[in-house]
């Protein structure tokens, strides 16, 4: 199926900002989802932060408690202290041994034999932060016994210098993990309500923008370019029109050319009788000066026929300048066609700029621009060939009016010839009606009268050429006229995607 040019556009037009919009909703949407992942590592952060600024202040005040304690009652003390619902301390000594443990059964033992439930060994890395800073923190899985469950630990440590001990308590991570999760539950219905309002926007500016190109397209392109087709289809039927009445003349003109080259020729071979039985002219002089007197009837007949191919020709001269004047008005709509298309043209050219300009996002928009420019250099090349055609139509009537002109020259000669005809024919009926003793006149007459015969005959015979030429030149013509609406046509086919125009379709019916 056919498809419009302007549905074309609309439709190029509907796809590059369904590409654009679907580009920007996705830069928005990841940006979304990249500030989301930047706002949910900083609220763990933040999470873990506070941790550890509890189990500080937990850590320096039982610290502060047991600094006043013996040895052993102070390890009684931080045995048995708890806090929260599963918080306790435990005591690491510098030496790398576990000094006080909620577990008594690892009291004592190396902290390089003590894993966590992922069998990783910990606690010295621990101790080797709190040697190196002071203080130190570290996160492990270990068995939660309120859940009974593995679950992630955060712990910190400090060092007491009474005893050269590592203090040590740890939060489990699971409210954090909540926390987390209810934070992305959050960026994901941002991300949903983006997206949403995206597509309602999306939806409104791609409605709003295929109105615009809509009444775009049909105000400065669709409709100058059918009203430069359909005058270009009215010049054509014109100038066909024109052209169909000059071949209807050149036919008559030629008919006519015709019957008087017959009586011509019948006229000839009557005078060559008449100069072979010169010697019976005494006898028959009656007859003669009879005859004599059909010829002047015959010549007079023929003068006014000469007149009236006079008269034509002078016609076809003015017809034919009036078709080189309607081909200068098919230029002034040729150049109008080529104004639009330049002017497509440059809208083109600033619309693959701004697509340049706009860099991946108008990829898709240059290509739409390169489209454009690539029908606008298809509407000129036409153009160019609609002048090619009419300066041949120019070229063919300025060659009309040249034959013209000297079919104008040949019937004046044959006028003379005609005129001199009559003189001669009207000397030979003077003669006639002499006595038998101008016989020898009346033969050098006859004689004269052929020759002047056989030159109206050769003049009529060119003039006959000149109207076949005249007549070849205006089926030539016709020709290039039918062309010329062929192009319109196809012109016409590129705008409104092979449908006809009402104005089309009247002219060509």
């Amino acid at each position: 199926m056919n498809c419009s040019l302007k549905g074309k556009l609309i439709g190029l037009t509907a796809l590059f900002l369904c590409c654009l919009v679907a580009v920007l909703s996705f830069v928005s949407v990841t940006g979304t989802l990249e500030r989301g992942e930047i706002r949910v590592q900083e609220y763990r952060e933040l999470l873990y932060k506070q941790k550890i600024d509890n189990m500080k202040d937990l850590v320096e005040a039982i610290s502060s408690a047991i600094s006043f304690l013996p040895e052993e009652e102070a390890k009684q003390f931080v045995r048995n202290v708890r806090y929260g619902d599963d918080g306790y301390f435990l005591v690491i000594n510098m030496n790398g041994s576990m000094a006080v443990h909620i577990d008594q059964s690892l009291e004592g033992q190396p902290l390089a034999v003590i894993k966590d439930a992922d069998n990783h060994v910990f606690w010295p890395t621990l101790l080797e932060q709190c040697r190196e800073n002071g203080e130190g923190t570290i996160q492990y899985t270990w068995l939660n016994p309120k859940t009974a469950k593995v679950e992630s630990k955060l712990s910190y440590g400090k060092v007491i210098g009474k005893w050269n001990w590592l203090v040590v308590t740890g939060e489990y991570l699971n409210d954090v993990e909540s926390a987390m999760n209810k934070e992305k539950n959050d960026i994901q219905q941002e991300v949903r309500s983006t997206i949403q309002r995206y597509l309602l926007i999306t939806v409104f500016a791609l409605v709003l923008i295929i109105i615009s190109a809509i009444f775009f397209i049909n105000r400065y392109i669709t409709k100058p370019l059918a009203g430069a087709i359909t005058k270009v289809n009215t010049y054509a039927a014109k100038i066909d029109e024109t052209v169909t009445n000059q071949a209807s003349f050149s036919i008559e003109l030629s008919s006519s050319v015709s019957e008087i080259s017959a009586t011509m020729e019948e006229f000839s071979s009557s005078a060559v009788l008449i100069t072979n039985h010169s010697q019976g002219v005494a006898d028959s002089a009656a007859q003669t000066l009879e005859k004599t007197r059909q010829g002047v009837a015959e010549v007079d007949a023929l003068m006014a026929k000469m007149k009236e191919i006079y008269h034509d020709n002078q016609v076809n001269i003015k017809e034919i300048v009036a078709l080189g004047h309607k081909s200068n008005e098919i230029n002034k709509v040729r150049e109008l066609i080529n104004d639009i298309a330049n002017q497509t043209r440059l809208i083109a050219f600033n619309a693959a700029l701004e697509a340049a300009s706009a860099g991946e996002a108008g990829k898709r928009f240059g290509v739409v621009a390169l489209e454009i420019r690539r029908l606008a250099d298809s509407v000129m090349a036409s153009t160019k060939e609609i002048e090619i055609k009419i300066n041949e139509i120019v070229a063919a009537v300025s060659r009309q009016v040249v034959a013209s002109e000297k079919n104008t020259k040949e019937i004046e000669e044959g006028m003379a010839y005609s005129e001199r005809t009559v003189s001669i024919i009207y000397d030979i009926e003077h003669a006639a009606d002499q006595t038998t003793d101008a016989v020898q006149q009346i033969v050098l007459s006859i004689q004269q009268q052929q020759t002047a015969g056989e030159q109206v005959l050769t003049a009529l015979r060119q003039i006959k050429q000149g109207t076949n030429d005249h007549t070849a030149a205006i089926q030539q013509t016709k020709n290039i006229s039918k062309e010329l609406t062929n192009l319109a046509e196809d012109l016409e086919a590129v705008v409104d995607g092979g449908k006809k125009t009402t104005a089309a379709n009247q002219i060509g019916g």
